[in-house]
């Protein structure tokens, strides 16, 4: 506590004692135990409070980001330092603040003892997404009610907090926050390039101070390995670099084979973070804001944005072939990872983009790392990005004594003392040649100044003078969303062999693809929509809610007769028989009262939000059904239904019918079969984090992955062989079906065996159609590139269903095995007597006495497979074509707060839905359960 952060601590550890062997006391006590705990840890599951001891007052604040006192990293101990301090310091300065203001208010501030106060800070711990912590982290927690009291927010998403109302503006004449600051305060803390950011219009149409940055200003500059431009004999780049000197170097060091590439670029919605700088480095904007009409727009589509798009296109995705014949992709590393900071640190890439901090500089090994500038573009245009950590008072926080200290925690936590500690600690802790020359200067360490990385202070000016915020605008929460999406186009055409190689044409091209997306910006972000397109949107919205009425009583109405007590033998009806099965329905009440409270009841309480601009933090406005029309034309959301189409196809003919195969063959096997199943259901004690991380280590897209190891060593002539078995499989299933005039069935199992037969010998066609050689001579090589898995949108969505079905098919099978227990021996003689083949029996024995079961099994993986989205999120994020409705439904519900048409894509996705759930309820009504075995 003496140091103000709260330690979390691990009550998970495992219980060695078996629940069985508890006795009545023990178990009261356990939950008299469990009740305490839950009381302990009760405070830290909400935002600040002020508790009151016996001798003193505390005031607990919760903070989204503090240091880790068990780091031994310098910076970290730095801000440690700072935090103690500010502890130590707090008590005084209440004292002199804030003390005789609460007393002589005490209906306002409550009646405490604030003679005597600390402040303590509690670390915020919440939920977060790979690769997006910084914004998922705080958007879920103020979704979900647990808000700590000092957010965290981004340039990007500055807008959406301000707008819906999450921040508390800091200069309220009455709370005398910012205006207490001086003038050389300010200065100090805020550079003038980041003032615009923090100086806005609210949703009043006034403007406020909304946060205060931390750490200073950040530029964005490129490192640079010098040993492996060394091992190239390439020259060190300096400030004065161009595009054209970076590309060359690019195609120079790059060497695929042996891991090396120029650099690498994360792919995701927010890809287009890269790309930004190349934008402006052509002297292209992303948004700009017309004073006159008080609106943003989208203007990346100008001649600039052709070039940066071009060049980008080039870098990553320009085919090439290396020194051993293989075809390659660009210059760029693109890995949907975010494990690019640990390549750089292998010496894997010769570029790492990154940013430069204000006070302390990135901390490097000059003798093998430089810093340079972003290269300039046409016309020697520069443009890197600025940004700035920043912090605002959540506005939810209503206690007037919980915002006070969260002031003065982000008053003090950047001010001249602040940094004069960090400086200190990190001039002690060795990092002092690290730090800018200008706090060295400012606070007595001259003489370390000479030893700083020789250009590293210029690189830092140049990339302040010529940086420009990042996009701030109204929504630019979407920005990297809308911007990556041409890339994306671009680089699927590049890799396909479609995109124009006349410079003109391709010119043209490049140019429609942005100004395509320039339109839907300005449509999806900016919100403008012409009253026309309004109307139609409006009409359509109008017929579909009508038909989904319609469609949601029509199953009511079936519900109801499907599960009607059935009439007595003289055909009248027997109702409910309330009375005789009285204590049967009072058995069943708790489960019926729990699925109406969480299931029916929010659903009930939440469709509002379908018709409503829903805001978080109130204010919510009625837009009828806007929402619904605006979702009936999104592309992108049929889009995501189409791939949850896609999804469903794979996962249930992925998941459904092998563990069915796989429990008839372990059924059969003559020995080993304990061995077998063994082998076959290891994989789920596996966990699900480590089943990801495992296959996406096998989906290395460069030949050092696992299964680009095993696919490129497979010659043209495995993956035929491979085509011709499966394919003469299934023939003879479809054969034998035939024969015994299941034409229908031998049809679809006729043309499974095609698809199947494809999809091996597919991977025979890139090495068949290799230029220079004919087919025949091409059977024994291999495949001239390896596969890019969850990169290609044509095998993304294949890969992130695979693991599901490694993971899950032993498990899956096992109540297959147990079901084919209860088949009767005799069935099998009576076939055998009668011809029967081994395929006979499985087609005309096991299938028809397994047929309820795989009915029931049928519909849950038909109905999971359009709940579950939890691989995918994790395997790629949605990208390369694998964004499925419900991962659409959640990023819109919970990363952009569009809960009103998240909310109407649940509806329409119901309503697609809809007949299906009637099918499957009249199934299972009629379906009766019996045990299986020997009866005595």
């Amino acid at each position: 506590m003496n140091d103000g952060i709260i330690f979390q601590v691990d009550f998970d550890a495992p219980r060695k004692t078996r629940a069985s062997s508890l006795s009545r006391s023990s178990r009261l006590r356990m939950l008299v135990g469990i009740w305490g705990l839950l009381m302990v840890l009760a405070p830290l599951a909400r935002a600040g409070w002020v508790e009151d001891l016996p001798d003193k007052t505390v005031i607990h604040l919760k903070i989204f980001q503090l240091p880790d006192p068990s780091n031994p990293d310098v910076g970290a101990q730095a801000d440690v330092a700072v935090i103690k301090e500010l502890t130590r310091r707090f008590p005084a300065v209440f004292a002199e603040r804030y003390r005789d203001v609460y007393k002589r208010h005490p209906e306002k501030y409550g009646r405490h003892c604030w003679d005597r106060v600390e402040l303590v800070l509690h670390k915020f711990s919440g939920i977060t997404i790979e690769g997006m912590g910084m914004d998922s982290g705080p958007l879920m927690a103020i979704a979900g009610g647990m808000s700590p009291d000092v957010i965290y927010v981004n340039f990007r998403q500055s807008d959406t907090y301000i707008q819906q109302g999450f921040l508390y503006p800091l200069d309220k004449p009455e709370d005398k926050y910012f205006s207490s600051l001086t003038a050389a305060e300010k200065a100090f803390r805020i550079h003038p390039k980041i003032m615009p950011v923090i100086d806005r219009k609210g949703p009043d149409g006034q403007k406020h101070i909304w946060a205060m940055p931390m750490g200073g200003i950040h530029g964005k500059v490129v490192l640079y390995r010098k040993d492996l431009l060394d091992a190239n004999n390439i020259p060190y780049p300096n400030n004065d670099w161009t595009w054209d000197d970076f590309f060359a170097i690019c195609q120079k060091v790059t060497d695929p084979g042996q891991g090396i590439y120029a650099t690498i670029y994360q792919i995701g919605f927010s890809e287009s973070w890269y790309w930004v700088t190349y934008l402006w480095s052509a002297g292209g904007e992303v948004i700009e804001y017309d004073n006159a009409r008080d609106e943003w727009r989208a203007v990346f589509n100008s001649p600039a944005g052709v070039q940066a798009l071009d060049f980008y296109t080039r870098l990553c995705n320009e085919i090439w072939y290396d020194k051993e014949g293989r075809k390659r992709y660009g210059y760029v590393l693109r890995d949907s990872s975010s494990e690019n900071r640990r390549k750089w640190e292998m010496g894997q890439m010769a570029f790492y983009t990154t940013y430069i901090n204000e006070k302390t500089f990135a901390q490097i090994n000059p003798d093998i790392t430089g810093m340079v500038a972003v290269p300039k573009g046409p016309g020697g245009h520069r443009g890197a990005e600025l940004n700035s950590q920043m912090q605002g008072i959540f506005a939810g926080v209503k206690d007037p004594v919980i915002r006070d200290a969260a002031w003065e925690y982000m008053r003090f936590l950047d001010c001249e003392d602040a940094v004069r500690i960090r400086t200190s600690i990190q001039v002690e802790g060795g990092l002092g040649r690290f730090i800018n020359p200008r706090y060295l200067r400012m606070f007595g360490y001259e003489d370390i100044v000479r030893l700083a990385p020789k250009g590293i202070e210029e690189c830092f000016n140049i990339a302040i003078e010529t940086g420009r915020p990042e996009p701030y605008g109204r929504n630019c929460q979407l920005v990297y969303d809308m911007l990556t999406k041409p890339l994306v186009k671009a680089a699927q055409m590049t890799i396909a062999g479609t995109m124009p190689t006349d410079p003109i044409q391709r010119a043209e091209f490049l140019q429609s693809i942005l100004d395509e997306y320039a339109y839907e910006t300005n449509e999806k972000m900016i919100g403008r929509v012409s009253p026309r397109e309004l109307l139609k949107r409006r009409i359509s919205a109008g017929v579909v809610l009508v038909l989904i009425v319609i469609a949601f009583g029509f199953v009511f109405r079936n519900i109801a007769k499907v599960f009607a007590p059935p009439p007595s033998a003289t055909g009248v009806p027997t109702g409910w028989g309330f009375r005789k099965y009285l204590w049967a329905y009072v058995i069943l009440l708790p489960a019926i009262l729990t699925i109406i409270m969480w299931h029916y009841l929010p659903l009930l309480l939440g469709s509002k939000l379908a018709f409503q601009d829903y805001r978080i933090m109130g204010g919510s406005t009625w837009v009828w059904v806007d929402n619904f029309g605006a979702v009936l034309w999104d592309l992108e959301w049929w889009a995501s239904v189409w791939n949850s189409v896609r999804y469903c196809v794979l996962v249930v003919s992925l998941s459904f019918l092998p563990p069915v195969i796989l429990a008839v063959l372990l059924q059969e096997i003559p020995v080993g079969k304990i061995l077998f199943r063994t082998l076959f259901y290891l994989p789920a004690v596996i966990t699900g984090l480590v089943v990801i991380y495992l296959w996406k280590s096998f989906y290395d897209p460069t030949e050092f992955g696992v299964l680009n190891a095993v696919v490129l060593a497979i010659p043209a002539l495995g993956y035929i062989a491979l085509a011709v078995i499966f394919f003469l499989i299934l023939f003879f299933f479809a054969k034998r079906l035939y024969i015994h005039q299941r034409y229908v069935l031998a049809l679809v199992c006729l043309a499974a065996a095609g698809i199947v037969g494809w999809f091996f010998f597919s991977f025979a066609l890139p090495i068949l159609n290799q230029p220079g050689a004919h087919w025949y001579q091409s059977l024994l090589k291999t495949a001239p590139e390896p596969s890019r898995w969850l990169l290609d949108p044509k095998t993304a969505m294949f890969c992130c269903v695979l693991p599901m079905v490694w993971a899950g098919m032993g498990p899956g099978c096992l109540i297959y095995l147990a079901a084919l227990k209860g088949i009767a021996d005799d069935f099998y003689e009576a076939a055998d007597i009668d011809g029967a083949t081994f395929i006979d029996k499985i087609l005309f024995v096991v299938i028809p006495m397994l047929k309820p079961l795989l009915v029931i099994q049928f519909v849950g993986v038909f109905i999971s497979s359009w709940n579950s989205s939890a691989f995918i999120l994790a395997m790629t994020g949605g990208a390369s074509g694998t964004t499925v409705a419900g991962l659409q439904i959640f990023y819109k519900a919970y990363m952009y707060l569009k809960f009103g048409p998240a909310t109407a894509m649940a509806w329409i996705l119901g309503f697609m839905l809809i007949g299906f759930t009637v099918h499957q309820l009249r199934i299972l009504s009629r379906l009766e359960f019996k045990t299986t075995g020997d009866k005595k």
